[in-house]
């Protein structure tokens, strides 16, 4: 009896680990974007969850659905445009603030994600649509564990990026000069460092992080501009890792991720959303700084 039931439940335990895993490395890209920001400007970008929005709409609905492009033509045209689309964002709503009361400037961020919403549902209507992803509804069966060729190619995305983010960080100048400016903008400016560019470079790069979380999920979500709330996932995962190391924000959205994906298949789909807030409340409450995080906490990459 019991080696029955282990026989039956282990496979679908793998597979919703697997799932969580996927969801989580969304989360995670998403709370990169927000933990970048907040090192570098001291501001919580309130907008990041609507360049995930805009990067499944860019994507899935023109590049895939109506240019009928491949992947490997998509991929290059998205992220030059949320390049340009976030360096647009700072100019017009970080940079005309960036010296005004914290209030004003958060004020701004939350109208510049409305904004965004409210030119979705003029542009694409607020109907919502759906894409295909690069390997459609393709599953692997290994040892009676059916998962998504999708949710594999979302941890293989996830590592090559965060690979290639190592290296840009560490071994090239701009992402040298992105890491002083974010530990501190003050004396990189006394440096001779132009912050104001390497700041939009920053916003640039965030906003690219939530476009290609975009295409992760566009096969997975229905794209609409409701899909914007997934950023406040991605500031879940900031609250359980911690805002101020990278390391510790992917981390709180695999957690997040694998959290939510349980609750759904272990307790009920109904409340995987309230058990998610609930978790990320708790952290709030009894761990503010995450589970990264110090209890006073500097900037820095």
């Amino acid at each position: 009896m019991d080696d029955t039931f282990w026989s039956l439940s282990f496979p679908i335990f793998m597979q919703q680990l697997v799932s969580g895993l996927a969801l989580g490395c969304v989360y995670g890209l998403i709370a990169l974007g927000y933990s970048f920001l907040f090192n570098a400007t001291g501001i919580i970008n309130l907008a990041q969850g609507s360049f995930v929005m805009v990067g499944a709409y860019i994507y899935g609905v023109e590049c895939t659905n109506r240019l009928k492009l491949p992947f490997y033509a998509s991929l290059p045209v998205l992220i030059v445009s949320m390049a340009i689309f976030g360096m647009l964002c700072e100019r017009l709503f970080y940079r005309p603030f960036k010296r005004a009361h914290l209030r004003t400037l958060l004020v701004s961020l939350v109208a510049l994600g409305m904004l965004i919403g409210n030119l979705a549902l003029i542009i694409w209507s607020p109907y919502p649509q759906g894409t295909r992803g690069i390997y459609g509804q393709e599953i692997i069966v290994i040892s009676h564990i059916t998962i998504l060729k999708q949710s594999i190619f979302i941890l293989i995305m996830t590592v090559l990026l965060l690979s290639l983010q190592r290296w840009l960080f560490n071994r090239t100048m701009a992402g040298k000069i992105m890491r002083a400016v974010a530990l501190d903008k003050d004396t990189a400016s006394l440096m001779g460092i132009d912050t104001d560019f390497t700041i939009s470079c920053i916003f640039a790069y965030s906003s690219i992080l939530g476009g290609i979380a975009g295409l992760l999920v566009a096969p997975i979500f229905s794209i609409d501009p409701t899909l914007q709330m997934i950023g406040f996932k991605g500031f879940g995962a900031c609250v359980i890792g911690s805002f101020t190391n990278l390391t510790g924000a992917m981390i709180g959205g695999l957690i997040l991720g694998i959290v939510e994906t349980m609750s759904a298949a272990y307790v009920s789909s109904l409340y995987k959303d309230a058990i998610a807030y609930a978790v990320i409340i708790a952290f709030l409450i009894f761990r503010p700084e995450g589970l990264f995080g110090q209890k006073r906490e500097t900037g820095g990459l």
